[in-house]
């Protein structure tokens, strides 16, 4: 979006900050409960099933499978997308990233992590 409306900044990609269990960190993760911060770990365990698989519709069914395994989370979306477009990926797409967003008990969530994906 920066490149499309030439807008003068840049955008510098960083590592996601995680906690010890894999949550990434966020000021709301103050507003989760015990149960709910497992509950909300079932994230950050899809981002790394998925990752784990080789071909993006093993990936995407990876992420799929996990996030509807924990009854306390409510998923809004869970994607695979082309990095530079931040379209749906395709398997030629060269650069992927997965992207997870959900509720556990009325705290919004989200998280991302770079794919690699082989041809098949």
């Amino acid at each position: 979006m920066v490149r499309e409306l030439q807008i003068p900044v840049s955008v510098v990609p960083g590592e996601t900050i995680r906690d010890l269990d894999g949550l990434a960190i966020s000021s709301r993760n103050v507003r989760l409960s015990e149960q709910d911060r497992n509950a909300a770990l079932v994230i950050s365990r899809a981002l790394n099933s998925a990752r784990g698989m080789q071909t993006l519709s093993a990936k995407q069914e990876a992420l799929d499978e996990a996030l509807f395994s924990e009854p306390l989370f409510r998923r809004d979306y869970a994607c695979i997308i082309d990095e530079a477009t931040f379209e749906l990926a395709s398997e030629t797409t060269v650069s992927k990233r997965a992207l997870v967003a959900g509720w556990v008990n009325g705290v919004r969530l989200i998280d991302n992590m770079p794919m690699k994906v082989s041809a098949q």
